[in-house]
């Protein structure tokens, strides 16, 4: 089973990718697939944290995130974050939205999920935790 990085490597690596991202408008190199970055407001601190995610795209054009943290066992502290405060702020290409975050559930969850998942990978291997689907209220799909 692969190994779930620590906190310290996720926070090395999406540091990395957050400049790049910003120095870019929005494009990076790594990973090999399109993210935007959310930021959020600290549950317990207070404090903004922003982090790139990987998203996708309903047919209905609405962007929304999963919050796998690589298949951890826990679910990652944005999440959390948004929970307790659902007001975020999106960085998607050139652009800054703020946006409502909405943890999806039931069919709606499973749909979005299946989007972007054929429940085959690596991540899911990893845990047995439920991954949240999230949809970004706000944000416009990328041209």
């Amino acid at each position: 089973m692969p190994t779930v990085p620590s906190d310290e490597e996720f926070r090395t690596y999406n540091e990395g990718v957050i400049r790049e991202f910003r120095a870019n408008r929005g494009t990076v190199s790594r990973p090999p697939f399109p993210i935007l970055l959310l930021t959020t407001t600290g549950a317990r601190t207070g404090r903004r944290a922003t982090v790139p995610l990987g998203f996708g795209v309903d047919d209905e054009g609405r962007v929304f995130v999963v919050a796998s943290k690589a298949g951890s066992p826990t679910h990652p502290a944005w999440f959390h974050n948004l929970r307790a405060d659902p007001v975020v702020t999106v960085e998607l290409g050139a652009g800054s939205y703020r946006a409502r975050a909405v943890v999806t559930t039931g069919e709606e969850r499973d749909r979005l999920y299946r989007l972007v998942s054929d429940g085959t990978s690596a991540y899911e291997q990893n845990t047995d935790r439920k991954f949240p689907v999230i949809v970004l209220e706000g944000v416009p799909a990328p041209a």
